[in-house]
């Protein structure tokens, strides 16, 4: 059983997960998505949602599907949105695309969390496909290993947490 005070008055916590309709994922996947777990404090009724590698934040995609397109290193064309599509299933227009790439340059990189760990890596911010890919490189393993450790290592950016501390 889930113990944890609210961080805003301490209050206790109740599970109160909210469902989800990403965006992008094959009919035969939406079942694993289609929930978000979170918590509602009982005194003051705000919300607290943990840290998710299903998830990225707010954000309609999931985490992984998010991340795998952020690390392409070419760019995104209707043609790789295209080849992507077919051996996916899932889809993401370019414009998305441009907003996530925007999201890495400028807002990422001004969060406290790439502040205390922008040391992990050596990278020029105006070179448009360094973040995500910088990132991760830092991690070793299979792709897949790396994107897990990648998403488990942003997490922290999930939970709207890095807001309150």
């Amino acid at each position: 059983m889930f113990r944890a005070k609210c961080l805003y008055c301490g209050g206790t916590l109740h599970q109160a997960n909210y469902p989800r309709s990403p965006m992008g994922v094959p009919s035969n996947f939406r079942e694993y998505y289609e929930e978000r777990l979170s918590f509602c404090c009982d005194t003051c009724r705000r919300r607290s949602t943990p840290e998710s590698v299903r998830f990225f934040g707010r954000r309609w995609y999931p985490a992984a599907f998010f991340m795998f397109i952020c690390l392409l290193q070419l760019g995104i064309t209707e043609r790789r949105l295209a080849q992507f599509k077919k051996h996916t299933g899932m889809t993401v227009s370019e414009r998305t695309w441009k907003r996530w790439r925007k999201w890495w340059r400028e807002c990422f990189v001004s969060t406290p969390f790439w502040q205390q760990y922008k040391g992990l890596v050596i990278i020029n911010i105006d070179d448009s496909p360094a973040l995500p890919r910088a990132l991760y490189e830092v991690f070793s393993g299979t792709s897949s290993e790396r994107m897990r450790l990648l998403l488990r290592f942003l997490s922290p950016l999930t939970s709207g947490m890095s807001q309150v501390m």
